[in-house]
């Protein structure tokens, strides 16, 4: 065997790591989050009623908030359920493809790792390390959560990019806007991705006076468009997912209002809004509304909430997953809140000391693991500038990603949310673990 692949090894405990996750998540039937019945109810109803829509279906118009459940999850992976026969019963099959994913996409990166760095025994260890200390990509392979498939979807946006910017073929081109299209089917985030896309085909078809670049690139914006068309005949309101208003309202301004006068103030302000928005006419007006109300909150307190979307961004890449951990392992969720919502509330350190040993030793080591992660990453962002030219713009694809998530995601962020990128930053900081014998060492710094 080379040094250039993967050695058997290292496959032999990722696959039981993956083996033994699942197995207990099958023996204990822990595979639904939060979102998860939302999404086999959507399943539920395209099979059976012909309807995306995420709360059991009446026969009767849904009306007020009732609307926004026909947007809240896009079709992508309801689809998918349906396909791989996940809305009933044991979801085996689906957490089977989910896991042989979440394999491949960690046997990508480790292989363009072992080909770039040629690792020995001692740097296949730590690169082992690096990846079974990020335990939410386990969780996620098992879980009916749209994360594993998505992560599929970005890796392939990021692999055609860079294929891309190494011989600008028009297949390549065409994988990735496929790869857009995909991820932002499968989670609303992705969607302003399409006209990122769009711009950057524009400026290399120009460029490279190749009109058919500008032609693919311009199909997600098109897709997102006739999407939101769909939406608008189903309830009124040109939109892509009605996620965003419940997000702009219940989290980003009620999270202001939460710091600044408490959690009861802050629940009476958001029913006081909904109740108010149920009120209007329809369901366009409704969303304008609570758009309006949460951006007037926004606005006025815009430097407290600044600093919560910076503290979000952080918390992104810095969250060892409470939550994710306590789904798996049966945790009850600590007294307040959990620990994310705490820290907005400057009560983080009591919370942590209430926490159980147990509980406490292991986020500790995985909260080590991530800053350790991140260092390596940086570590390996400027390492890679020695690399080929596909290593030299890869990074920057990869960094690009990140930050789109981060930024997206602002107050929310949190160890779920960075699943769907994770490959990218794992690349990085296993770029910054060993320096590859072909590179003088002179170089660094």
């Amino acid at each position: 065997m080379e040094k250039s692949q993967v050695p058997g090894w290292v496959w032999a405990v990722l696959v039981g790591a993956h083996v033994l996750t699942l197995g207990w998540v099958l023996h204990q039937g822990c595979w639904s989050f939060v979102d998860t019945g939302r999404y086999i109810q959507a399943a539920e109803n395209l099979w059976r009623h012909g309807q995306l829509y995420a709360r059991p279906w009446l026969e009767i118009a849904p009306s007020g908030q009732a609307v926004q459940e026909f947007t809240i999850r896009p079709a992508g992976y309801p689809l998918v359920i349906l396909g791989l026969g996940g809305a009933g019963g044991w979801p085996v099959m689906l957490l089977l493809v989910q896991n042989v994913l979440s394999l491949l996409n960690l046997g990508l990166v480790l292989g363009w790792w072992a080909r770039w760095a040629y690792p020995n025994l001692r740097d296949w260890a730590l690169a082992l390390a690096v990846v079974l200390t990020f335990p939410a990509q386990l969780i996620y392979a098992s879980a009916v959560m749209s994360e594993m498939l998505l992560q599929t979807a970005v890796l392939s946006i990021a692999v055609t990019a860079i294929a891309f910017i190494h011989s600008p073929r028009l297949w390549y081109c065409a994988g990735g806007a496929v790869a857009v299209i995909v991820a932002f089917l499968l989670k609303p985030v992705f969607y302003p991705l399409a006209f990122v896309a769009v711009m950057l085909a524009i400026v290399v078809g120009w460029r490279y006076r190749r009109p058919a670049v500008t032609v693919i690139g311009v199909l997600p914006v098109l897709v997102v468009g006739l999407y939101m068309l769909w939406n608008q005949q189903r309830t009124g309101y040109f939109h892509f997912s009605s996620i965003a208003e419940i997000n702009l309202l219940q989290y980003n301004a009620a999270g202001v209002l939460r710091q600044i006068a408490g959690p009861e103030i802050e629940e009476k302000w958001v029913t006081q809004v909904i109740d108010q928005a149920n009120a209007k006419p329809d369901f366009a007006t409704r969303q304008h509304f609570i758009q309006a109300q949460a951006a007037a909150m926004l606005t006025e307190h815009v430097g407290l909430y600044a600093r919560q979307h910076v503290q979000g961004m952080v918390a992104l890449f810095l969250d060892p997953g409470r939550f994710d951990l306590s789904q798996l392992l049966g945790w009850a969720p600590p007294a307040g809140g959990g620990l994310l919502t705490q820290a907005r509330q400057g009560r983080l350190w009591p919370a942590i000391i209430g926490l159980p040993w147990g509980q406490l030793g292991l986020l500790g080591l995985v909260l080590l693991a991530n800053v350790a992660r991140l260092g390596f990453a940086v570590r390996g962002f400027r390492r890679l500038q020695y690399g080929n030219t596909a290593c030299r713009n890869g990074r920057w694809v990869a960094v690009g990603l990140l930050l789109y998530v981060a930024a997206l995601t602002g107050p929310l962020g949190a160890a779920r949310f960075l699943v769907p990128v994770w490959p990218l930053l794992l690349a990085l900081a296993l770029a910054g673990l060993n320096w590859p014998p072909q590179i003088p060492l002179k170089q660094e710094g």
